[in-house]
């Protein structure tokens, strides 16, 4: 029996970005319906955007509903036990959302070059679906989205995208380029997480 492993990672992705949603309404004290809303944001967000801006005929989650089933029940499981977490919530909701990135960026990527499109536009296209959904999220959370903030967050869907790329171009296989484009999106965005790296902000030069 053949492993989908590509469709195996879109459901991990999946759960883990809604379980980040879940994680943001909690800390938005939002009753089942806005954790369920919520938790589909970044589940599906990034990846609705992509779609329509591909022209693509049907939005991916419109032709498979697991996407659907899948961040709904991990919302609706959230919203029961999120209770124990207290205290661990944002913790949680930053690594579940760094590991939602690597993998809806590599996914993103991987759909756009199977649509023959420019190198440039499948980088683009995996940072949209991997960034997009979770500023949705923290958009309807009336929070400052990772996207927009100074945190090592879209530079890491970038470099992971990247990787991604050149691996396919010298040659390696498909599932294996995955894993490790997966792996380094992960890990730049989790040292810039452990060691505090940003992007250097604008500060506006004081007259004299």
């Amino acid at each position: 029996m053949t492993i989908d492993v590509f469709y195996i990672l879109a459901m991990i992705g999946t759960a883990v970005f809604a379980l980040s949603g879940a994680m943001a309404a909690a800390r938005q004290e939002l009753d089942i319906f806005g954790f369920i809303i919520v938790g589909l944001a970044p589940a599906i967000g990034g990846g609705t955007i992509r779609d329509l801006l591909m022209g693509a005929e049907y939005v991916f989650w419109m032709i498979d509903l697991n996407y659907i089933y899948v961040a709904s029940v991990v919302a609706i499981i959230a919203f029961f036990q999120v209770h124990r977490l207290d205290g661990k919530r944002y913790t949680l909701l930053t690594w579940a959302d760094g590991l939602g990135l690597a993998l809806f960026t590599i996914m993103g990527t991987q759909i756009a070059v199977d649509h023959d499109l420019h190198p440039v536009i499948c980088v683009a296209m995996g940072m949209i679906t991997g960034t997009f959904g979770g500023m949705i999220r923290d958009v309807i959370c009336n929070e400052v989205p990772f996207l927009l903030q100074k945190e090592i967050y879209a530079l890491a869907a970038i470099a992971g995208s990247c990787a991604y790329m050149v691996l396919i171009a010298v040659g390696l296989e498909d599932q294996g380029a995955m894993i490790i484009a997966v792996a380094t999106t992960f890990i730049v965005r989790g040292l810039a997480i452990v060691f505090g790296w940003t992007l250097p902000p604008y500060r506006p030069q004081k007259k004299e």
